[in-house]
């Protein structure tokens, strides 16, 4: 068909959306989906791991009992385990040496009291007749002198008993509080020595403590008064407060310094001998002061300066320049503008940039902490 006989119309209807299609501006691409990234919350931190060492329960009032005479024993009352009260028969040693002697002691203060008696009589008459000059001064000063020995002597002996009834009392031991018995150390019929332990016994008024030894490297980072974490196995790992009580100054071998810590609260349950393990936290100085960090959260720029990416409002990065002050198994210590409960990119870090907004995943901070 001849162009000029196709209508005008229909050639508008072809050719003019042809025209409008072929000349409009390019359609804009999608917009950019936000980066899917693994997040980390800042965790607060005394900027120091603990180091974990093993102690032992103890009583925090306890005692060794012994005798302060040599002699043997004729009864212990109590076995390892037995309560005891304040004041309670425990031991007793044979005692009837210490019996005569106090025996003879007494004898002799009564014999040294009825000699002191009849000196004093001898001196009043003889002062009475000095009055009337009928003794002289020179046998007056006599009958004096004879009062005073006599008064020396009964002196002398009134002593003597008093050392015989107390080493009598020694020969039995009594419990110096409530509590229990730890330990015995010596058997009926066993001759013992002066101060040689015969009893440990333990007392419930101060509660428990754990005892433990620490290297030299770490005694200079410990204190008095701080807080640790102790751990009870034989009660289910049940975790205890404590606080440093006692640091010390000596080695008890090798480079083992002794560490004791007070119990806050006891649990029902504990005895004095249980294993615990102990988590003692070192304080650092301000210079080894941080927050740790995944490692994966670090970029290092080209001048080697590293940075994190630090989440704000909105999902939205910011670029915090760090300085690294330790690394260690997966972990960074880092100081810089951060504080604990702020959001860090762990993981994605290097897809994403200063500025861009991300998606976080859910698990993220759980993952992390």
């Amino acid at each position: 068909m001849p162009l000029r006989s196709i209508p005008l119309a229909t050639i508008a209807a072809v050719v003019l959306p042809w025209l409008l299609t072929g000349c409009s501006p390019e359609a804009a691409p999608p917009a950019e989906s936000p980066r899917v990234v693994e997040a980390h919350v800042i965790q607060p931190d005394n900027g120091a791991a603990a180091t974990r060492l093993t102690g032992r329960v103890r009583a925090a009032e306890r005692s060794t009992l012994s005798f302060e005479l040599p002699g043997r024993v004729a009864r212990l009352e109590v076995e390892a385990g037995d309560r005891i009260r304040a004041g309670e028969l425990l031991a007793r040693l044979e005692d009837e040496r210490y019996r005569l002697v106090t025996e003879q002691r007494r004898a002799e203060l009564r014999e040294a009291e009825a000699l002191l008696e009849e000196k004093r009589q001898d001196y009043r008459r003889h002062a009475q007749l000095a009055e009337r000059d009928y003794v002289s001064a020179t046998r007056l000063d006599s009958v004096r002198a004879a009062l005073a020995s006599a008064e020396s002597r009964q002196a002398t002996a009134a002593a003597a008993l008093a050392l015989a009834e107390r080493d009598l009392a020694l020969t039995t031991l009594t419990a110096p509080f409530d509590g229990s018995v730890g330990a015995r150390r010596a058997e009926p019929g066993e001759r013992v020595t002066a101060n040689q332990p015969v009893l440990e016994v333990i007392s419930d008024r101060q509660g428990f403590e754990v005892e433990t030894r620490v290297p030299e490297t770490l005694v200079g980072a410990l204190a008095v008064g701080s807080r640790h974490v102790v751990t009870l196995p034989a009660l289910g790992d049940r975790e205890l407060v404590a606080t440093l009580r006692h640091l010390g100054t000596q080695p008890r071998s090798s480079n083992d310094y002794p560490v004791i810590l007070s119990l806050a609260s006891p649990p029902p349950g504990l005895r004095s001998g249980m294993t615990a393990q102990v988590a003692l936290t070192p304080r650092r100085s301000d210079a080894e002061a941080g927050l740790p960090v995944p490692l994966t959260a670090l970029v290092y720029g080209d001048d080697g300066a590293a940075h994190v990416l630090r989440i704000e409002d909105q999902a939205r990065l910011a670029r915090v320049a760090v300085e690294v002050i330790d690394l260690g198994d997966g972990w960074a210590r880092v100081r810089g503008d951060l504080a604990p409960g702020q959001r860090l990119v762990a993981r994605g870090v290097e897809f994403v940039r200063d500025g861009q907004r991300v998606s976080l995943l859910g698990e993220g901070p759980e993952r992390y902490h």
